[in-house]
């Protein structure tokens, strides 16, 4: 059989072309993977926003995280699931107040529904924060669809934990991202006085012994 040789070596030339540019190519790669920096994780800031709590008293989110980070949960009186998580996560909010953790239940309920909502969050006795987002505009700011839906706020404003849904065991969860953003001391450690005006016990016997 005759064999164009110049062919040949043309076809030669070609399959080394190809496969010359591809170990370029799969080093340049892996040359690129080596020296790209692994830098700190880029968390998406949270939008800053002031409403009403159910007491009339205006709540600013920039304000709450100089104590502590914030866990917003968007929740309302429909939503069995959203209040199912709150009911939950008292346990957790009393374990890690102390230590700053605020949770803060974002109303997205109607005007015409405030005076039930008030109702409720009463009879509930929550002890957290309970905003109105009337409007539904903090809503909007956070790209909420689904309810419940969560965010864990880090004192620097940094949106660190999302959490979508609800169900039963959720919250221990919750509870493991909560205490990785707390701060290692309570930011306010100023000896809380008692109703008779009296710093606690414990403070007063360190102050004698300091006298």
């Amino acid at each position: 059989m005759k064999v164009n040789r110049n062919g040949f070596c043309r076809l030669l030339a070609g399959g080394w072309a190809v496969a010359v540019s591809l170990i370029v190519f799969v080093s340049g790669r892996a040359l690129a993977a080596e020296e790209k920096p692994k830098g700190k994780t880029r968390y998406e800031m949270a939008p800053d926003f002031t409403l009403r709590d159910v007491n009339g008293e205006e709540v600013t989110l920039s304000e709450l995280l100089k104590n502590g980070p914030v866990y917003l949960e968007t929740w309302d009186l429909p939503c069995v699931n959203c209040v199912a998580e709150l009911d939950a996560l008292l346990p957790v909010y009393d374990s890690l107040k102390s230590r700053g953790l605020q949770i803060v239940a974002l109303s997205v309920d109607k005007p015409s529904d405030e005076a039930r909502v008030k109702a409720f969050v009463k009879a509930k006795k929550w002890p957290y924060i309970v905003l109105l987002d009337q409007q539904q505009k903090v809503k909007k700011a956070y790209n909420v669809i689904i309810k419940p839906t969560a965010v864990l706020i880090n004192m620097k404003g940094e949106i660190v934990y999302t959490h979508i849904g609800y169900k039963k065991g959720d919250e221990k969860r919750i509870a493991e991202e909560m205490k990785k953003w707390l701060p290692e001391k309570p930011v306010d450690d100023t000896p809380v006085e008692n109703d008779r005006g009296e710093e606690p016990e414990g403070e007063q016997e360190k102050g004698k012994g300091q006298q």
